[in-house]
């Protein structure tokens, strides 16, 4: 069933409206723009509620399309893949945004961060949103675009240098994804999303060229901005950006972009059906990206870069249960889409309050941490328990339909993979938490205190929502059961 929703343009329109708003208001009152980024965000999330209320009943919400011309054209439509996604990223960006303005407190250009902060809000509801590969790669360029001021926002030679790089590996990634969507079109006639692959794509193609080859272009150009090694470098790099862009990055925006993308590609362009024959190949790939981002992780001094290579390991598990092309693994790929957010997001911004309190960066400068702001540190151990995936938590939940989707694939060694992670985690998350709790802390740590409130209580609300997710985990699983016989 589809139900026309007109409201679903405002999701993508407001945030470029609080833009105008808060460039023009900001010329004669001081901080409008603190006050359009949060009511943008607070009324893009209530609109998700309503869409995901809509979809969870069987709708699918949609509007009629925008031609370009005859062949192109502009699409909004959401399914639940779509909803979730969505309705994640707006919840999540409200407790952002009022974090940075604790964050960005007496820092300069704030203007400028907040307006593409907020006009990046709604372009990732464009990515959610798109029926289409045309919208979806029109906002997946425009991501790259809105994203790079707020990577190079100090401006310095490093911040600047790692813009580069991220535009570089951003739109060399996506040239490929041009180039695979103009083979598709000319082999298929459609760049439509179609639940469960288009029927052309059962074998070879008309122009007589395997699938595989066509696959490819979009498993590496989507592979970019989902930090799959050996396409990973400018993910860490671009941990010079303010600690809410960096947690945006890793949780929401630039790099669940990817993987979101990678998701429809799979299973709304080519379909299960299609890729069984060489799927195998690209989730042994991403097997050994889950496990060489650990061990990168664990050689990281630096607090966000060791976050950053986490990342990298933690994709890899949203990309295997994705290309194991059955239910239980799906539903541990999208969960986990989910879970590593909320997850994610707390730990960087754990690392934000550190760094605004202390000015540490590296991991063996907090040395008795813990006792002087036990609530953050307190919260980042509960994180890094969720992260290894330690029972009952919504890591486990994930994991663990990740493991019942390797042994569906008749692939038990995807198991010993995954518990292999879970150890290098640990690894390279319990430490800090040991540091921080049970090693004497120097001078410069005493009498540090716990963050302002505008960034302890965002953090505080997301670590409730990061419990609730493994709590609630049946409520999340269902509503992506409703669309599994379409995807599959």
């Amino acid at each position: 069933m589809e139900k026309t929703m007109w409201l679903i343009y405002l999701p993508v329109l407001l945030p470029v409206l609080g833009l105008v708003l808060m460039i023009r208001a900001s010329k004669k009152y001081i901080l409008m723009e603190r006050v359009f980024s949060i009511t943008s965000a607070v009324l893009v999330f209530i609109i998700n509620v309503g869409v995901i209320y809509w979809v969870s009943k069987g709708y699918t919400v949609s509007v009629p399309p925008l031609k370009v011309n005859n062949f192109l054209q502009i699409h909004f439509q959401v399914d639940r893949l779509g909803a979730l996604f969505a309705f994640l990223a707006s919840l999540m960006w409200i407790f952002v945004t009022v974090y940075s303005f604790g964050y960005m407190r007496g820092h300069a250009k704030q203007l400028r961060y907040f307006a593409f902060f907020t006009v990046c809000l709604g372009i990732t509801m464009g990515i959610a949103y798109s029926a289409n590969l045309f919208t979806l790669y029109i906002f997946y360029e425009l991501l790259t675009v809105a994203t790079y001021p707020l990577v190079v926002h100090k401006e310095d030679k490093k911040a600047l240098d790692a813009g580069k790089k991220y535009l570089i590996y951003s739109f060399s990634g996506a040239a490929l994804i041009l180039i695979g969507m103009i083979l598709v079109y000319a082999s298929t006639g459609t760049l439509d999303f179609v639940p469960g692959g288009g029927t052309a794509f059962r074998g070879a193609l008309p122009m007589g060229v395997p699938v595989a080859a066509y696959f490819v272009l979009f498993f590496v150009g989507f592979g970019v901005k989902s930090a799959l090694v050996p396409l990973h470098s400018w993910l860490p790099a671009a941990m010079v950006a303010p600690t809410p862009v960096s947690a945006l990055l890793h949780a929401v925006a630039v790099v669940k972009a990817g993987v979101f993308s990678m998701t429809r590609a799979v299973y709304y362009v080519f379909g299960p059906e299609a890729i069984k024959g060489f799927n195998a190949y690209f989730v042994y790939i991403v097997a050994f990206s889950i496990l060489f981002g650990s061990v990168l992780a664990i050689g990281q001094t630096n607090l966000k870069r060791r976050l950053a290579y986490s990342t990298i390991s933690q994709l890899g598990y949203v990309l295997l249960g994705v290309l194991l092309v059955n239910s239980r693994g799906y539903t541990g790929g999208v969960l986990h889409i989910v879970n590593h957010g909320l997850i994610k997001i707390v730990l960087f911004l754990c690392a934000g309050a550190i760094i605004t309190r202390t000015g540490k960066t590296e991991i063996n400068q907090l040395k008795g941490i813990g006792k002087q702001m036990p609530v953050t540190m307190g919260i980042f151990a509960l994180a890094s328990v969720c992260l290894v995936g330690i029972p009952p938590t919504n890591g486990f939940v994930s994991k663990w339909y990740l493991s019942l989707g390797s042994l569906d694939a008749g692939q038990p060694l995807l198991v010993a993979v995954l518990l292999l992670s879970a150890l290098l985690t640990a690894a390279y998350l319990f430490p800090i938490v040991g540091i921080a709790f049970f090693t004497k802390g120097d001078r410069e740590i005493q009498g540090v205190e716990e963050a302002p409130r505008s960034m302890l209580y965002p953090l505080v609300a997301l670590a409730f929502l990061m419990l609730a997710s493994g709590a609630f985990a049946d409520r999340i699983i269902d509503f992506l059961a409703g669309g599994l016989e379409e995807a599959f």
